[in-house]
C-alpha cells in the first residue's frame, strides 16, 4: 500500500489541508504502508520555494512525518510529454482555442450543464503545436491536458505521477470527487489501474465558506505563532473529524485505532464544531 498527500505549493496549508494530511497519513499508516509527500508545483505561476518550505515545516511540526518525498511536477515535463504522446497515439487529444468565457457561454447557449465541452473546437483540426490548449475527447467531457500557455495541466500530471510512483491509494478534500472519473479515465488510457479513491471531509470558515488559501483562511503557521502546540491543534481536527470524544492533545499514532473503527466523515466541518479554532 502507498499513499500520498499532494498539496500545491501556492500558499500556506490551513486546517482543511491538516485535516486530509492526517487522513492520509492515517490511512497509510493504518495499513502498513509508506506515506509519500509530493508537492505538486505545476503551475508556474503560483507555485513558491517558500510554500514548499513551509508546508514541510508545518507537517514535520504536527508529528506528520512523509517516508518519501516525490519529485517536483516541474522537473518532469519529459515525463507528461511522453504520456501526451501515447494519447495523441490513441487519437484522443485535439487543440482547442477555447477561453473558459467562450466554454461558458456555448454550454448557456446550448443547455448544456456545465462540465460538458460543446464540442467548439472538436473538429477544427487546430494545429497540435500551436498556442492552443490540448484537450483530451471523450464521451463524457473534454478536459485540458496542456494549458496554452504549455503548463501542463492537472489532470494529466497527477496520473502520470501517481503511475509512476505506484500510489494505490488516494485520499483527498471532497472538491476533488468530481475529477475522479477524468483521472480514471486517463489511468486507464495510459494503460494502468486506478488508485482506490477516498475523500475527506471540507472544512467551512467562519463565514460558512469552504475554506481555501483566497479565501485567506488561518495557516498553521497562525496558530503556531499564536501560541497554540501541536498536540493541541490535532486534538481539535481529530475531535471535529469525530476520533476522539472531547478536543485533548494527541500526536497522530494514537488515532490510529479510532480511525480504524469509524467511517470517514463526509459532512462538511461547519465552524460551531470547533469554535475555539476561530476565537
Amino acid at each position: 500500500m502507498r499513499g500520498r498527500f499532494a498539496p500545491s505549493p501556492s500558499g500556506a496549508l490551513h486546517l482543511g489541508h491538516i485535516s486530509t494530511a492526517l487522513l492520509s497519513w492515517l490511512q497509510a499508516h493504518s495499513m502498513g504502508g509508506e506515506w509519500w509527500l509530493r508537492m505538486e508545483d505545476n503551475d508556474p505561476q503560483r507555485s513558491k520555494s517558500e510554500h514548499m518550505h513551509g508546508i514541510r515545516r508545518d507537517l514535520a511540526w504536527l508529528g506528520l512525518h512523509w517516508d518519501v518525498e516525490g519529485p517536483l511536477q516541474s522537473d518532469r515535463h519529459a515525463a507528461y510529454a511522453e504520456a501526451l504522446d501515447v494519447l495523441t497515439q490513441q487519437g484522443l487529444v485535439f487543440a482547442c482555442q477555447c477561453t473558459r468565457k467562450d466554454m461558458e457561454e456555448a454550454v448557456r447557449a446550448s443547455d448544456q450543464s456545465w462540465g460538458s465541452y460543446p464540442g467548439t473546437c472538436l473538429h477544427a483540426h487546430l494545429a497540435m503545436d500551436g498556442p492552443y490548449a490540448l484537450r483530451l475527447h471523450h464521451s463524457e467531457d473534454a478536459f485540458v491536458l496542456r494549458r496554452a500557455d504549455g503548463a501542463w495541466a492537472y489532470q494529466l500530471a497527477v496520473v502520470v505521477d501517481d503511475q509512476a510512483q505506484n500510489i494505490t491509494h488516494v485520499l483527498r478534500g471532497q472538491d476533488l470527487v468530481n475529477s475522479q472519473a477524468s483521472q480514471t479515465l486517463l489511468h486507464q488510457k495510459l494503460g494502468g489501474a486506478p488508485p482506490k479513491f477516498n475523500h475527506a471531509p471540507l472544512w467551512l470558515g467562519p463565514d460558512g465558506v469552504r475554506l481555501s488559501k483566497r479565501h485567506h483562511a488561518r495557516s498553521v503557521q497562525d496558530y503556531r505563532l499564536a501560541g497554540w502546540s501541536p498536540n493541541a491543534l490535532l486534538g481539535h481536527v481529530a475531535c471535529a473529524l469525530g476520533y476522539l470524544p472531547e478536543p485533548t492533545p494527541c500526536v497522530p499514532k494514537d488515532l490510529l485505532p479510532s480511525f480504524v473503527a469509524h467511517p470517514l466523515r463526509q459532512r462538511a466541518i461547519a465552524p460551531s464544531e470547533v469554535l475555539p479554532l476561530w476565537v
